[in-house]
């Protein structure tokens, strides 16, 4: 099982780095932002490329994050019923989950690559602003991004496999905190709103 934490902790550490760096770029957007809102209202003398560029790094951005957001469980769950599934319940849902994802991923990485390799065939370029900046190495982003988020999908789908059917292995996530939620907290406080609900509807109907 060495092996298999090496490889979630490398994995893990990819999806990292991205998301910090990431972080740290999204200063370049704010500062090319600024320089717009300068430009525009106190030079009145508009940029034709700011507005286009800091849309193309966001989107870019967005997308290239989506593996971090995966990593640290950022990402839409309904943990009102997750959370109060025991373990091994967490892990079958967890595990179902990230196999249809890894399905669903690979056709839409299959489709990307494909819709940014047309871009480059024909050398696309913006016609959004007189500007006209090229919009394939933007597009690049998008089979770089879903690679991205297919490869800590395998991740997470192993960590999910390997809890279902009981396998003994040292998660390097171990020392993390990944949820705030007690799953038996959780349910206890369900069964006392309904419970209160029910009281309080009944209160009202007499």
């Amino acid at each position: 099982m060495r092996a298999v934490t090496r490889y979630l902790a490398l994995q893990d550490g990819l999806s990292e780095i991205v998301g910090r760096v990431i972080s740290w770029l999204t200063l370049a957007m704010i500062a090319i932002l600024m320089i717009e809102i300068v430009a525009r209202y106190f030079l009145n003398s508009p940029t034709i490329w700011a507005h286009e560029t800091s849309t193309m790094l966001y989107g870019g951005f967005c997308m290239l994050a989506g593996s971090y957001t995966l990593r640290h469980h950022g990402h839409v769950r309904s943990e009102v019923i997750w959370g109060t599934l025991p373990k091994r319940g967490r892990a079958f849902c967890d595990t179902l989950i990230f196999a249809i994802g890894l399905v669903v991923l690979a056709i839409f990485f299959k489709m990307s690559v494909e819709f940014a390799a047309e871009s480059w065939n024909v050398r696309e370029y913006s016609n959004k602003s007189i500007w006209q900046p090229p919009v394939y190495p933007i597009k690049t982003v998008i089979p770089v991004a879903v690679g991205l988020v297919l490869l800590q999908n395998i991740a997470e789908l192993v960590r999910a496999a390997l809890t279902l059917f009981g396998v003994e292995y040292e998660d390097p996530r171990a020392t993390e905190v990944e949820s705030d939620i007690d799953p038996e907290l959780l349910a206890s406080n369900l069964d006392a709103n309904v419970g209160e609900a029910v009281a309080v509807d009944r209160h009202g109907r007499n």
